[in-house]
């Protein structure tokens, strides 16, 4: 869709979050695949039809007129805990988010997510690093979770890259590699 803004993206993405819905069951719902909805949250109005941005703004009663910026727009770590089995992995869809270990394989970005960082407690609904809403099944095939960064089953990756072409990606992940070990000192 042209001429979506960013900051409509931004605002439907927490929307969504507010619900406590994930990236993966807003899809299915829309009818379309899991990495357009990360792309169009992260600020790519053209990843979804202009049908489908309607349909979003609509559900979440959301004007598409661009508003002057809100100031204090943060997550301020509201959390819902719902009683899942013990055994429930779970996974940030956030690629920005520090849960998520950036790498490099024949040229290709993935991210190695952790459930370990990103799970605040067993059966936890959202990361708490950044306070997205944790996916428990592969967000591509709905494939139980395995360890690593893609499903076994249908061999895509869990996490979807939300950078802005051009990224120079190799230095992008060094970066961002060296900002996650001083975190994990910090801790």
């Amino acid at each position: 869709m042209k001429n979506i803004s960013p900051e409509i993206c931004r605002k439907i993405a927490q929307a969504r979050r507010d619900q406590g819905i994930s990236q993966t069951a807003l899809a299915q719902e829309l009818g379309c695949k899991q990495p357009a909805i990360s792309m169009f949250e992260a600020g790519d109005g053209t990843k979804l039809s202009e049908e489908m941005v309607k349909k979003l703004a609509m559900r979440f009663g959301i004007s598409l007129e661009v508003q002057p910026k809100e100031a204090g727009g943060s997550f301020e770590g509201k959390e819902t805990i719902d009683n899942l089995a013990q055994s429930t992995m779970a996974f940030c869809p956030n690629c920005q988010c520090p849960s998520n270990v950036p790498y490099m394989v024949e040229e290709r970005l993935l991210f190695c997510p952790s459930n370990r960082i990103a799970s605040p407690v067993k059966g936890g609904r959202r990361c708490a690093v950044c306070g997205e809403v944790l996916e428990q099944r592969c967000p591509t095939c709905g494939a139980p979770l395995n360890e690593g960064a893609c499903c076994v089953f249908c061999g895509m990756p869990y996490v979807t890259s939300t950078l802005p072409p051009g990224t120079d990606v190799e230095g992008w992940v060094r970066s961002r590699r060296e900002e996650i070990a001083a975190l994990r000192k910090l801790n």
